[in-house]
């Protein structure tokens, strides 16, 4: 199993140059925050993330693949994030 640190340089190597940060919530959950280029302003986040589930490099292609198609969502409704996987867009 990957460790928290290789997790998350993994994803947030991912969206380069785009700065996402990831964080450890309680040991068992992944925050992913995404900013916009340019003004640094927070664009996505993703909260309640199951570290268990990210236990090798496919589940975790997977939730990138995931983070950004939730990407173009907000990109196309702009003051929404997603508050966790698989959910719908909530306003800010």
């Amino acid at each position: 199993m990957l460790s928290t640190l290789e997790i998350r340089h993994l994803i947030e190597q991912s969206f380069l140059p785009t700065r996402c940060e990831c964080t450890i919530d309680s040991g068992t959950a992944l925050t992913v925050r995404l900013f916009h280029d340019t003004s640094n302003q927070e664009i996505l986040v993703v909260t309640g993330i199951s570290l268990a589930q990210l236990c090798n490099g496919l589940a975790i292609a997977g939730l990138v693949e995931g983070l950004r198609q939730d990407l173009e969502l907000v990109s196309c409704a702009p003051g929404y994030t997603v508050s966790d996987p698989g959910s719908t867009l909530h306003r800010r």
